[in-house]
């Protein structure tokens, strides 16, 4: 099998002069990574792109087109998509990016001749990841279905006279944002100004969203979902690291947690709960939920990503078994994990 891993950032999508340090940081953690395990699967072959603006490619274990350009990227990836047997996308929900890639995919596979054997998106569907790109409707779509979720509202940092809903400390983020990407913690005024002066003058007014602060435990829990919606596995939950100057950088993690088996408990039946709930989301699915410090057993689902995350670094240390080959094909056994805890940086 010729499996095509595309990330989007490394791989030369990202349009400009520069890229963004943090989104290429992780998304060359995690391509190098997925590469190396696919690779591992006996019979599959790896193909992938490269950024020259990033430098010689340090990848292994596979064939590199290397591009010079957005435009070239975009040429490259029509093409890989028709040589290939399977695609896994990695791509921010920023801009909409990772549906642009979902969508390329079924433009070229629609107009493509027949194969005896179909192409396979190992991903979500485009609703699916139209539905969990967008903060402010996903939120809405939760609460219909009495799923835990902090409230979500807009926010125009281009509105001078515009306060926070809550008198409490609130984030202030993107709709569509990936990671950390453009978060602010607003505790006082002055914070409050800071959000509105950075991201006043980078975007659009209507891009943004804020949501009451919840102090708590940071964590993740990934999914395994197969193609027919059933879930192949509910990784342990694992902790999020970030930085702590009111941006929330992504630092890595702890896995598993450092919480109670119950409450590790409640936290992978809310992670079930939602991606059952939400039609074509199927492949790798990270959900980033907080568990209150006022209340343990009752953790709140943050957002779905609906693509490979970060954290994927740490749960293949913890186990021996090879995560993708299990996704690729549901019917070798379960992954097994190992009882100690693993750390990881990005």
């Amino acid at each position: 099998m010729r499996v095509f891993v595309s990330e989007f950032v490394c791989g030369g999508g990202w349009p400009g002069a520069s890229l963004e340090t943090s989104l290429a940081r992780e998304g060359q953690a995690m391509l190098a990574a997925l590469i190396e395990d696919i690779a591992q699967i006996p019979g599959h072959r790896v193909v992938t792109t490269w950024d020259t603006r990033l430098g010689a490619c340090p990848l292994r274990h596979c064939d590199v087109r290397l591009v010079d350009s957005a435009v070239d990227e975009l040429s490259q990836f029509r093409e890989l998509i028709r040589d290939c047997d399977a695609a896994w996308v990695i791509a921010p929900e920023t801009n909409g990016e990772l549906l642009k890639r979902a969508l390329q995919f079924r433009l070229v596979n629609d107009t493509s001749p027949p194969r005896s054997v179909p192409r396979r998106f190992l991903g979500a569907s485009d609703r699916a990841i139209m539905l969990a790109s967008d903060k402010l409707p996903l939120a809405a779509w939760l609460h219909e279905r009495s799923i835990p979720t902090p409230e979500t509202l807009p926010f125009n940092p281009a509105d001078r006279q515009s306060e926070t809903h809550w008198s409490g400390p609130t984030i202030i983020k993107r709709r569509d944002g990936a990671g950390s990407q453009d978060m602010f913690l607003v505790r006082e005024g002055f914070d409050l100004w800071n959000a509105r002066h950075e991201l006043g003058r980078l975007h659009e007014p209507e891009t943004f969203i804020q949501q009451p602060f919840i102090a708590g435990t940071a964590l993740s829990v990934t999914l395994l979902i197969a193609e027919d919606g059933s879930v192949l596995e509910v990784f342990p939950v694992a902790e999020q690291h970030f930085g702590e100057d009111g941006h929330f950088k992504y630092r890595g993690g702890r896995i598993p947690a450092d919480i109670s088996p119950e409450s590790a408990a409640a936290v992978q039946q809310l992670a079930e709960q939602a991606c059952l709930a939400m039609p074509g989301l199927t492949g790798y699915v990270g959900c980033d939920i907080v568990l209150p410090d006022v209340s343990h057993d009752k953790p709140v689902l943050i957002e779905i990503n609906p693509r490979l995350t970060s954290s994927y670094l740490g749960y293949r240390q913890l186990t021996n078994d090879n995560i993708p080959a299990r996704l690729l094909d549901a019917n070798i056994p379960p992954l097994r994990w190992k009882s100690e805890a693993v750390t990881f940086t990005v």
